[in-house]
């Protein structure tokens, strides 16, 4: 079985390197499957060690913790192995936060780094050896399969699924306290002989010592953190927020004896700590501990005691080299804070910096010493004194301040690098200045040595100064120009020329060609089609990469075409000739690419959306998922529920219903219920009874009548054209009733929306112009042509008004056309000069009379020359107001009447004085001459004097009369009576009746006693009759009536036709 483990454990070594990123379950789970002791399975890394010093009792915490620091150690490994590797892999910092918060957690994760490769300590973290290029492939990978198989037994033993569940239940048995020791039990032979660097203190420390400080025996435990410490480290140590609620158990007097062989205090990092133990080692017997003595701070120079873990000074620890006064920059570190890579200032809760996303280091690094450090108490006048600065050897940056750490790069140097031969001195002479510390001074030799020694540093230096300089203002330079600095270092690698920009311009082109050339010929030879032309962008990238290395430049380019041919192909293209096509014509932007490759694909979509007519939807498709997707996506469906109710709608459509898909969609989405929708794609006309959907029929905002389209627009086409505007109302409930003025302007404005999509341009524009002239007619100014019936506005004051139609005059006050006479003359007087002196005036007789007393429509003021006649409603048809003609009351229509309690107002009707000629025409001539008689008011019973005969005989009176060609102006002719002054009867009532208006006389008191009581019915409420008593007469009971009707229902200015009369006094 062990041959077998080797054999899959080498396979998985060689996929591992093969290809990094790739995870092999399989291969990991049958490694853990075979049942072999755990020292034989690991053969990299200790992990009985990591186990026992990291569990405390086998809890899935610990475990856990184990598993995450293992995985992201796992991810350092396969980085490592990966041909592409990130930018800083020769780095680990410790104070990233992935490392810290994972892989510093546990006991022994940085031995693993160093197994690695990540053999050179810094104060700041681990980094590879500089003369070591690449890490040692299969060594790391056999590391990263040792770590691989250690977190999926971890996992398993979590989830209760491991195979082998004893193995590591062994392991974790002696693993319960801080007692086992992580230190790697290595062979005394294995240790190079060459290395002299002690291991660091917090992992080699002597049993007996505190695990902080090193000096003081523990004497509290905290299973927390594991750290056994003294009571001042433990103090120190717990007071951070984090750490404050751990709980500390105290140490009693326990045997820690187990120390490590002297042979292992020269130990290298780079040796592997975590190996397996090999046999032969055992411990050596405990050694007494020595007597600590006192120590100076590095800062401050302060005496301290051998118990002190801070100086008494400077509260610093006893390695820190920092001065006590904090510099600029580390005050500016607890606000804003400088990157330590790239120099700018990132905002104080940023975590990585925003330029180069590098995380923020915890603090300045401690600044070594560059030569050896002497002992307290000799001469300190043999050090020279240090030079002002000194250049970085990784990135030429010229440092300010003493030390090794870079400001920029973060990187330690070494301050004058390898001496000359000649002027190193030898051993038996370093240890003379140590012996005689006070012979220095007196001896010139040794002072010629030293300056020496200090003249060829400074010349070292001066080099590498003006060497750092040249290069920042050559790079400065080519960024001016818009030169990347990588292209600048290239082209010194690949030329060596003095001016690289020169170089640039004049020959990089020429070189790109050639690289260019090379790929696209290799490139050829790949199986599957080849890799295309290769454009001098990419040549450009991947020669910039390989700092002019032509080979790997087209080795890069033919790497970089692979995999994005690859990734295109994975995101569907798999075609490799469009693709090809596509980089070289994007210049192998594969971002440009794609969209490229997408447009294409998408063509025949992007014809289809620029057809004119939109392929039909097929209901009786087969596909009825692709049906439903269609409508879903076409008409804003919202839910697959609502397309499935289209389709059956549409399935269920009547041959001649009138049913259309927009119809139907529409009362889809209104609704969810079958039977509402049905309802809605069945509406009625209230005029026709046509079906038709409800969202095709036209609405009024005045009522709830719905109408058909063709309706609407014939009712309107033929209101507009024949009548007024008012009557632009519901054909089905005539609603509204226009009285109010601010309701119609609502109404018109909401119709005038309606009207203009449903009525042609002819039609639309002669409602618009009624709808003008009836606002026009609201204003006082406003005034009717006696000649045209042109209306205008007229301002002036004079009574001469001249119309801008037909250039007429008339007076505004009496309406009759203009004369010479009337200037000067009131309107009275002119009438009065007319008949006593005009002769066509006096031939026309009383024809001329009741012409002159025509009708005035009381609502517009439009005059009707002709006389009175026939019925008595009278519609005018300038603003459409129905009133009477003789008492110019309002007729109301059909329950429209105002008055509460009329016993007639479901009819047509109006509310008539006793005095209109509406009630007084059924009087005889007689009667109605008695009642002038009775007020000695004068009449005619003959023809005027001067009243010219017409041919034929017969009323002369000017009426409008109904024909077959339409209305038609032409003199009464009826016959005439004698004693009727020359009109007919109706005429001459009509004539009588004017002077019984004119003169306000009351015919109540020629009632009698029917006509009294039923007149004071009519007027009087009924409880406001008076009752008749027993014994009284008809007589006298009409005449308590009449008087009771005169005094409560007088003839007085409220009848409009008396205010019409008082309105025309007022004016003269």
């Amino acid at each position: 079985m062990e041959s077998k483990f080797l054999s899959l454990r080498e396979e998985l070594v060689a996929a591992l390197i093969q290809s990094p990123s790739e995870l092999n379950p399989e291969s990991v789970q049958q490694l853990v499957e075979m049942s072999l002791p755990p020292s034989k399975k690991y053969r990299e890394i200790d992990v009985k060690g990591i186990v026992r010093a990291n569990t405390q009792g086998q809890t899935p915490k610990e475990l856990r913790t184990i598993s995450t620091a293992l995985n992201i150690l796992e991810k350092y490994g396969r980085n490592l192995l990966n041909p592409h590797k990130p930018r800083f892999w020769r780095t680990v910092k410790f104070n990233n936060p992935v490392f810290r918060d994972t892989v510093d957690t546990i006991q022994g994760g940085r031995d693993v780094l160093r197994l690695y490769g990540y053999s050179e300590e810094q104060t700041d973290g681990l980094c590879f050896p500089e003369q070591l290029q690449e890490p040692e492939t299969v060594q790391v990978a056999s590391i990263t399969v040792d770590v691989m198989l250690l977190r999926a037994e971890l996992n398993l033993l979590l989830s209760d699924n491991h195979p082998n569940p004893r193995v590591l239940q062994e392991l974790m048995e002696e693993g319960n306290g801080l007692e086992a020791s992580l230190t790697a039990d290595v062979a005394p032979e294995r240790v190079p002989p060459h290395t002299a660097t002690a291991l660091s203190h917090t992992e080699y420390l002597p049993p007996d010592a505190c695990l902080l400080c090193g000096l003081e025996p523990p004497s509290l435990h905290c299973p927390s953190c594991a750290q056994s410490l003294c009571p001042d480290c433990d103090l120190l140590f717990h007071k951070h927020p984090s750490r404050t609620h751990h709980r500390r158990v105290p140490l009693k007097e326990r045997a820690w004896r187990s120390t490590l062989p002297p042979s292992l205090s020269t130990v290298t990092p780079d040796a592997a700590s975590l190996r397996p133990p090999m046999e032969g080692w055992r411990s050596l017997p405990p050694q007494p501990p020595a007597p600590r003595p006192a120590w100076f701070c590095a800062a401050c120079h302060t005496h301290n005691d051998a118990r002190c873990v801070l100086c008494v000074a400077c509260d610093r620890p006893r390695g820190c080299k920092i001065p006590v006064s904090l510099s600029s920059e580390d005050q500016m570190a607890r606000g804003r804070w400088s990157c330590q890579s790239c120099t700018f200032e990132n905002e104080a809760s940023t975590v990585l910096c925003t330029v180069c996303e590098r995380p923020r280091l915890a603090g300045r690094p401690g600044i070594g010493d560059a030569k050896p450090l002497m002992a307290w108490g000799e001469d300190s006048e043999v050090q020279q004194e240090e030079l002002p600065g000194w250049q970085c050897e990784h990135c030429t940056f010229w440092n300010k301040i003493h030390g090794r750490v870079c400001e920029m790069c973060n990187r330690t140097s070494q301050r004058g690098g390898p001496e000359p031969a000649s002027l190193r001195p030898r051993p038996e002479e370093e240890e003379k200045p140590k012996k005689e510390p006070a012979n220095i001074k007196a001896d010139p030799k040794c002072l010629l040595k030293s300056l020496s020694l200090e003249d060829a540093e400074h010349r070292r230096q001066a080099k590498l100064r003006e060497d750092g300089q040249k290069m920042v203002a050559m790079i400065r330079e080519a960024e001016a120009v818009g030169v990347a600095p990588e292209m600048v270092a290239a082209a010194l690698h690949y030329s060596g020329a003095e001016l690289p920009l020169a170089w640039l311009n004049s020959e990089l082109p020429c070189v790109l060609e050639g690289v260019a050339e090379l790929a696209t010929q290799r490139g050829e030879e790949e199986p599957g089609g080849g890799l295309g032309a290769v454009t001098q962008q990419e040549a450009q990238t991947a020669w910039m990469e390989s700092q002019g290395d032509v080979d790997e430049a087209v080795s890069r380019c033919l790497s970089a075409r692979r995999s994005k041919v690859r990734e295109l192909k994975v995101l569907g293209f798999a075609e490799r000739g469009p693709v090809l096509q596509a980089l070289y014509q994007n210049k192998g932007d594969v971002w440009q690419a794609l969209v490229q490759l997408q447009r294409l694909r998408l063509e025949p979509f992007h014809q289809r959306l620029w057809e004119t007519e939109e392929p039909p939807i097929d209901f009786q498709s087969p596909d009825r998922q692709a049906l439903l997707r269609r409508l879903l996506a076409s008409l804003s469906l919202p839910s697959w529920g609502r397309a499935e109710l289209v389709v059956s709608l549409m399935l269920e459509k009547p041959s001649e219903g009138g049913w259309e898909l927009a119809d139907i969609v529409e009362a889809v989405k209104a609704s969810p219920s079958r039977d509402f929708i049905k309802r809605l794609l069945s509406w009625e006309c209230a005029v026709c009874s046509w079906a038709l959907p409800r969202n095709k029929m036209q609405s009024l905002t005045s009522c709830e009548c719905t109408i058909c389209p063709d309706c609407f627009t014939q009712h309107f086409t033929i209101a507009v054209k024949e009548k007024h505007i008012t009557d632009l109302v519901c054909p089905a409930c005539s609603e509204p009733e226009i009285s109010d003025e601010r309701e119609l302007l609502s109404y018109f404005s909401t119709l005038d929306i309606q009207l203009r999509s449903c009525l042609d341009l002819e039609t639309y524009e002669l409602f618009h112009k009624k709808l003008t002239e009836r606002v026009l007619m609201r204003d006082p100014k406003f005034q009717w042509c006696t000649h045209c019936s042109f209306g205008f506005i007229y301002e002036s004051e004079q009574l001469e008004a001249k119309c801008p139609q037909c250039r007429k005059s008339f007076c505004v006050r009496c309406r009759r056309p203009w004369e010479p006479q009337h200037q000067g003359l009131t309107c009275e007087g002119f009438q009065e000069w007319k008949r006593t002196n005009d002769p066509e005036y006096q031939a026309q007789g009383l024809a001329a009379y009741l012409q002159e007393n025509g009708i005035a429509c009381p609502n517009c003021k439009f005059s009707y020359a002709l006389a009175r006649g026939g019925c008595m409603h009278f519609h005018c048809t300038q603003c459409r107001h129905h009133f009477c003609s003789g008492c110019y009351s309002v007729f109301h229509a059909k329950n429209k009447c105002p008055l509460q309690g009329c016993l007639i107002r479901r009819s047509l009707h109006a509310h008539h004085p006793r005095d209109c000629l509406f009630y007084l025409r059924d009087w005889d001539v007689v009667r109605l001459q008695r009642l002038l008689q009775d007020n000695g008011v004068v009449f005619n019973t003959d023809p005027p004097a001067g009243t010219r005969a017409t041919t034929g005989g017969g009323c002369q009176v000017m009426e409008q009369k109904e024909t077959m060609a339409g209305l038609k102006d032409e003199p009464c002719g009826k016959e005439t009576q004698a004693g009727y002054a020359g009109l007919c009867q109706a005429h001459y009532k009509e004539y009588l009746v004017s002077l019984i208006n004119s003169y306000s006389l009351d015919p109540a008191a020629l009632y009698n006693p029917q006509e009294a009581e039923l007149v004071c019915q009519r007027y009087l409420p009924a409880a406001q009759l008076p009752p008749r008593g027993p014994a009284e007469d008809d007589e006298t009971f009409a005449g308590r009536l009449i008087k009771k009707l005169m005094d409560e229902v007088a003839l007085g200015p409220k009848i409009p036709r008396r205010q019409k009369q008082l309105d025309a006094r007022a004016l003269h």
